[in-house]
């Protein structure tokens, strides 16, 4: 045993529980990490001393916040994530243990972070949606035991996400609207759709029903997230604020208008991105209906846009129609962009560029709480702020049987799908 670990076990022997913690917390993660390898002892203490205290988990926040704005992230990569050519990723969700992608023609693909090994594969839509030319984009969501899917053309899915099983399938909507958003979270998964309708789908004796079908928006739904009792649903006119709770539509006066391409929300603040419609990224106060601020991001249109706690994501629209073309992913600290106090022109913010692929591809940029996940030119690119993991780059290897069609397999036990 090596000095360092001699000293330690020797204030471990005098109870100098306050010294060794201080210790643990000056380490950086990777050490740290390694520390919980060296014995029982050791790892009981940093997970009850550092973990599991007020005072540790503050002190860690902090020093990952502070990588997060200050330091050189470790980045991996893993390429060949595209189905086949034309069948691009179209939407990207993440956690700490899996990226999910969903793909253009109705498929989705979970992958392990820290291997970029493929577990499964998800078909989204039904059976007869099947054709290798057929386009029907996938959004999705991830919550703690489930994956929410939905497609341009209405079907609305949930996965377990430890294997795949299908629990759930249907055009609930409408056999011909098409849904735009979805929210998982641990209560519920809430779908919103082209009509204008709110869906609420809940858990009940292990088999997921339709809680509630609110039909009080008449306008397009572009988007939708929520935070616990509230979610708010983007429009082509607006932002609406809704009551979970209730399941009302809370009336304003004085609406929020810009048209919405996508939004992120955490109650009352939502951000919003336009697409093409628009520059830069709003922030609002849905509650009291009011522009906090617009950012002008060097003149940008965005296409994407992610919240994670402390950090918003937003990814630059692909409007060059060149292959090759550079696109912007910009991450922001959430409570300098609500805080009035905080000058525009001074908030701290990180970019990255990436080139894309197909001349129509948009690249996706998410996080989960240590690393930005970028998907870009059929790669995807993780960049590791909190540097407790050496990962490899690599290639994730298609087989010909992905590339043509999806293998029945996939869904045999799982449920059968409706259309």
């Amino acid at each position: 045993m090596d000095s360092g670990s001699d000293i330690l076990n020797r204030l471990f022997q005098m109870d100098l529980d306050e010294m060794i913690q201080k210790i643990f917390l000056y380490l950086d993660p990777l050490s740290l990490k390694n520390c919980k390898c060296v014995c029982l002892h050791w790892s009981e203490f940093i997970q009850k001393r550092l973990w599991n205290s007020k005072l540790g988990q503050k002190q860690l926040q902090n020093r990952l916040i502070n990588q997060w704005k200050h330091s050189e992230p470790v980045i991996s990569q893993y390429d060949r994530v595209a189905v086949e050519p034309g069948n691009e990723i179209n939407f990207l969700v993440c956690d700490n243990e899996i990226i999910v992608c969903g793909y253009t023609r109705g498929q989705a693909r979970v992958y392990d972070i820290s291997t970029g090994e493929l577990k499964f594969q998800l078909q989204c839509n039904s059976q007869r949606r099947r054709r290798r030319s057929y386009n029907d984009g996938v959004q999705l969501d991830l919550g703690k035991t489930v994956i929410g899917s939905v497609t341009d053309t209405g079907t609305v899915t949930v996965w377990d996400r430890r294997d795949g099983t299908m629990l759930y399938q249907d055009k609930h909507h409408g056999a011909h609207e098409s849904v735009f958003g979805i929210k998982v979270t641990d209560e519920y998964v809430l779908t919103g759709a082209e009509d204008g309708s709110v869906c609420i789908l809940e858990r009940i004796e292990g088999n997921w029903i339709i809680k509630q079908k609110l039909y009080e928006n008449r306008e397009m739904i572009t988007h939708i997230d929520a935070d616990g009792k509230w979610a708010a649903t983007g429009t082509r006119q607006g932002v609406k604020l809704w009551d979970l709770e209730t399941f009302k539509l809370v009336e304003n006066v004085n609406p929020v208008q810009v048209k919405v391409m996508m939004l992120a929300f955490s109650y009352p603040h939502a951000f919003v991105v336009g697409g093409d419609d628009w520059k830069g990224i709003q922030v609002w106060d849905l509650v009291k209906c009011v522009l906090i601020r617009q950012v002008l991001e060097d003149l940008k249109t965005f296409y994407n846009i992610h919240l994670n706690g402390r950090f918003l994501t937003v990814s630059e629209c692909n409007t060059t129609g060149y292959e090759k073309a550079m696109c912007a992913v910009v991450v922001y600290d959430v409570s300098e962009l609500i805080d009035t106090k905080v000058e525009t022109k001074l908030l701290w913010k990180n970019k990255f560029e990436y080139s894309i692929g197909q001349n129509s591809e948009q690249i996706n940029a998410v996080s989960n709480s240590t690393s930005l996940v970028v998907s870009h030119a059929s790669k995807i690119s993780i960049l590791n702020f909190w540097k407790d993991r050496i990962s490899s780059s690599g290639e994730i290897v298609n087989t010909g049987e992905d590339q043509d069609q999806v293998d029945d397999s996939y869904l045999g036990a799982r449920g059968d799908s409706k259309d």
